[in-house]
């Protein structure tokens, strides 16, 4: 994952859904650049410094002060992703299975594929042997798709990688053995609810992997950049201040 990719998600997780907490501590990061870096710092050099005492450093320092805040909001965002894609995880997978529309159409896709008839209220399923089990639980792992959500940080364009369909009708075999057959289903049935959440477990766990690596990766350029807005002030600012005392000096 790219950094783009990463700075395109953090900015879903945090502009998209306008996080007070974040956004207040880089208005504070932003506002102190101004007050005590270009302000305060200048005037401990030169005691008549002012925010605008020289409008050329006021423009870089109104520039610095928003790199400043500007990484302060992207880099909390980042620090984040972990605990939203936590959250996620032990809430979508369950969301994405309870799902009335997805569970429907698992159920009539594997009757078409069966050549089963529809029970009395066209929502029970009569499976004959083994094979006719796997193949609604096949139905089940293949029809869960990328991306995992319609919006959002996990929509279109986020990593998203699920397992092997045959892989998950075995381990939902072995997890939630089946009974006497003939056996009636409907679709609402705990073979389909295994293989939905391990399908959309998988993807969240190859979103994850790749998400926070990203964004681990975010957060160390955003430090460098705010470390280097804060000593570019720190150096360029006295040197404006004690010069200006030269072109300007009291009488």
């Amino acid at each position: 994952m790219t950094h783009f990719d990463s700075l395109n998600f953090v900015y879903q997780l945090v502009i998209a859904r306008l996080d007070l907490v974040v956004v207040l501590w880089a208005l504070i990061a932003l506002i102190l650049s101004l007050a005590v870096l270009h302000w305060l710092w200048g005037l401990a050099w030169n005691t008549r410094w002012g925010l605008f005492t020289r409008p050329g450093l006021a423009a870089f320092g109104i520039v610095a002060a928003l790199v400043i805040g500007g990484s302060a909001l992207f880099w909390l965002g980042a620090g984040r992703v972990g605990t939203w894609l936590q959250l996620q995880a032990a809430t979508l997978p369950k969301q994405i299975a309870s799902d009335p529309a997805l569970r429907y159409d698992i159920f009539v896709t594997a009757q078409q594929q069966l050549g089963l008839p529809s029970g009395a209220a066209d929502n029970e399923m009569a499976l004959r042997n083994r094979h006719d089990l796997e193949t609604l639980i096949q139905t089940a792992a293949s029809l869960v798709r990328c991306p995992l959500t319609r919006s959002g940080p996990l929509g279109p364009g986020a990593p998203c990688q699920m397992r092997n369909p045959d892989e998950v009708v075995r381990e939902t075999l072995q997890a939630v053995p089946a009974g006497a057959f003939p056996l009636t289903v409907t679709d609402d049935n705990p073979w389909v609810a295994y293989a939905v959440t391990t399908q959309v477990q998988a993807a969240l766990s190859d979103a994850t992997s790749k998400l926070t690596v990203g964004a681990a990766e975010l957060r160390a350029v955003l430090a460098a950049l705010f470390w280097i807005a804060i000593g570019l002030q720190v150096i360029i600012v006295p040197i404006v201040a004690v010069s200006d005392i030269r072109v300007h000096p009291q009488v």
